[in-house]
């Protein structure tokens, strides 16, 4: 049996006690408003003497003001920021956006902190649409300070409903400049913990909205006809990504579970290959423009880290390049700004491309980005020296060190367009670090990958361009190898419906009086005797039903839209309505409508499970009537007539009484967010049961992060 791993200390948590003595001597508590958040970075120093020698040689800034600038905000903590989602329909954006303005405009927009007066929040003005917002507030300065919790309330609960999410600034920034249409076929190649996912997948959604002239309270109706793959090679990784992306709700998403440098080429209904027109190459990387989230990058920053993981970018980059259309659009980046890691691997992409990718000049588009240009030249440096070509190398590192870590010359880098790639800096708008390059493929690919070719390991495929690995080859198929016995598959496969659960859901469809526009035919399930039924939209199920992409391994897919609920006495129909889904399905129901006012609601957040005897008569008659199961439950009025006009819930309708079909923590967050006081189950005298026996399960699989935690899942870049 391993040995149990240690839970590392946040490195950003204030050791301290709830009273401590300034520097006058003067006692302070953790709940005062003026808060030194400088404390969170303990004894580390934000300096490394390897890390400022090689960034002074690149020459990122122009002179020493500018240096001082760029060190000084590496050791400030980020700021904070997240954005609206643009799935959750009117009604719930109108109550984020309001409860936003209604925190920036409180205290005149402004608030002490470490002696300065910092901004709250405001939107990203280089973000469309306002739906991206940032506050100097760093993340941990919320603690304990009175002043900040509403802020921090509305953070943790539209975080944890799935209204917002908790994303780094930079890290909305590769999404953007993938250009993503309704129609378009998109991989995130190494996509946990999830957040670019999610922000393409809105993308997805939004831009169909938009062609349609649809109107976002009702975009179930009208499924986009594009879907995104998101992929990951870490399987708990995978359970993060379905976590986050549940929060959403589409029938437009399957999560995968592949090496990046290996994933497998798709086919479509005709058994053609199915190239993608969007793929989104965040690939791993040494994270040097993560310090100000991760100060541990200040005690560990090495000349090596960038130059170890450069041949693994390039496979990754490579392989996106195989699974890409033409005529389609990759986007790479890293949180790193080393350029072995950024111009190193896009100089020997389009060397290796042989003139069927190009960079892209995006330099136009979002002008109020402030982005610096690509670099053409860079020294490759390790603990022992600076080496001006792979020739200088011994032996030893030869076999270590690719050609394609030096750059090319800069004639050749300008015929490139070197200068195309975007590189942005933490002190230019007070964000992290990272790195973008817009790449197009203009013709197939050198070897294209193709139902005729023969598929190359990555081994093979850096022996071939570089000449000088074959000594690390047997120790790479052998690492892969073990890698494959430790991470083994157990997940069930997606399949489509057998007759008998078709029957089933037969009886379903006349229960709920789903129309006839409703795709029954779009139904999956995990297994004959799985309780969950998915709908998956046309895209999704081109991909699942061919029998040619079963080594697809998929660890999660579409949209949880029934489960079955046996032994629960007499009902009619024992499929339940998923929270998820219910946005997605309630303009295809019929049957099994309750309309309640905003004080309804506010009743069942308050005391979860309310009797029929609670609620004004006309509501009361309409359950009596309903009959026991599930229905939907809509919140009158037009928008932002009440703070939950036009909302949709799954309910219960049990013998006397109602409960909404979500978490207890669920019902916490709402009563949050509409200020509505809760009663737990406990002190609730109106009730004898305690609250919903259904949740919004992730996957059948077993999940790895719950809500409790879900303000700790922010995304990094």
């Amino acid at each position: 049996m391993g040995r149990k791993r240690e839970k590392k200390p946040n490195t950003w948590d204030p050791k301290r006690t709830k009273k401590s003595k300034t520097e006058g001597g003067e006692e302070s508590t953790a709940g005062d408003n003026k808060i030194d958040s400088t404390k969170y970075w303990n004894d580390i120093v934000p300096r490394n003497e390897f890390f400022e020698a090689y960034y002074k040689t690149l020459g990122i800034c122009k002179d020493d003001a500018e240096w001082e600038n760029f060190m000084g905000t590496l050791a400030k903590p980020l700021p904070t920021t997240f954005r609206i989602n643009t799935t959750i329909g009117k009604s719930l954006q109108s109550v984020v956006v309001d409860q936003l303005n209604e925190i920036a405009n409180d205290k005149s927009g402004t608030i002490e902190i470490d002696g300065e007066m910092v901004e709250l929040p405001k939107p990203l003005k280089w973000y469309p649409n306002n739906m991206a917002w940032i506050s100097d507030i760093p993340k941990k300065s919320f603690r304990k300070n009175p002043a900040l919790t509403k802020f921090h309330n509305f953070l943790i609960h539209h975080n944890q409903q799935g209204n917002i999410t908790r994303q780094e600034a930079v890290s909305m920034i590769p999404p953007l400049f993938l250009d993503v249409q309704s129609h378009h076929r998109i991989l995130d190649m190494c996509a946990a913990p999830g957040s670019k996912t999610t922000q393409i997948l809105e993308d997805l959604h939004m831009k169909h909205n938009i062609e349609v002239n649809l109107d976002v309270e009702k975009p179930s109706a009208y499924i986009p006809k594009g879907s995104i793959i998101a992929n990951d090679v870490d399987t708990n990784r995978c359970y993060m990504l379905a976590h986050q992306t549940s929060r959403l709700g589409s029938p437009a998403i399957i999560i995968t579970n592949h090496e990046a440098q290996n994933f497998p080429l798709l086919y479509d209904s005709n058994n053609e290959p199915m190239y993608l027109d969007r793929i989104l190459c965040d690939v791993p990387c040494s994270g040097d423009g993560t310090s100000r989230k991760n100060p541990e990058v200040w005690k560990k920053w090495n000349f090596s880290g960038g130059i170890g993981l450069h041949t693994l970018q390039l496979r990754i980059a490579t392989r996106g390049c195989h699974l890409l259309k033409v005529g389609g659009r990759i986007v790479y980046s890293t949180c790193s700004m080393n350029p072995v890691e950024n111009e190193a691997v896009i100089a020997a992409l389009l060397k290796r491309s042989e003139g069927s990718m190009k960079l892209v000049d995006v330099s136009s588009q979002y002008p109020d980005l402030v982005r610096s240009p690509g670099i053409y030249t860079w020294p490759v440096t390790d603990k022992e020296g600076t080496y001006a070509n792979w020739d200088e190398l011994d032996e030893l590192k030869k076999n270590k060190y690719f050609k394609t870590l030096w750059p090319s010359t800069e004639e050749e880098a300008k015929k490139m367009h070197l200068e195309y790639c975007m590189r942005v800096y933490p002190h230019q708008q007070n964000t992290g670090g990272f790195f973008i390059a817009v790449l197009e493929k203009v013709a197939d690919f050198p070897n294209q990958l193709d139902t005729e070719t023969k598929e190359q390991t990555p081994a093979d495929e850096e022996n071939k361009n570089n000449n000088n690995n074959n000594n690390n080859k047997g120790k790479f198929e052998k690492k892969i190898k073990e890698r494959d016995r430790r991470n083994k598959f157990y997940e069930e496969p997606f399949q489509l419906l057998s007759e008998e659960m078709k029957t089933q859901l037969n009886v379903a469809k006349e229960f709920y009086g789903l129309t006839d526009e409703f795709p029954m035919n779009n139904l999956l399930s995990r297994s004959d005797n799985s309780q969950k039924v998915y709908w998956a939209s046309d895209s999704v199920m081109e991909i699942i039903k061919n029998p040619e992409n079963k080594r697809l391994k998929i660890i999660n897919c579409a949209l949880k839209v029934f489960q079955r609920h046996d032994g629960l006495g007499s009902m009619d129909c024992p499929y339940r309505i998923s929270q998820d889904s219910i946005l997605w399905l309630e303009p295809f129901i019929t049957k099994r409508i309750v309309t309640m006012t905003h004080d309804d609601l506010a009743k069942i957040i308050k005391y979860t499970e309310p009797k029929f005897v609670d609620f004004p008569s006309a509501v009361r008659e309409e359950l009596v009537k309903l009959g026991p199961g599930c229905f939907s439950l809509k919140i009158s009025g037009n928008l932002r007539e009440t703070p939950s006009s036009g909302m949709t819930f799954s309910a219960w309708r049990g013998s006397t009484s109602m409960h909404l079909l979500v978490s207890k923590q669920e019902i916490q967050s709402y009563a949050s967010i509409f200020g509505i006081e809760y009663v737990s189950p406990r002190a609730n005298t109106n009730t004898n049961t305690t609250t919903t026996t259904t949740t919004t399960a992730t996957t059948d699989a077993k999940t790895t992060e719950s809500t409790d935690s879900s303000e700790k899942k922010d995304e990094s870049a």
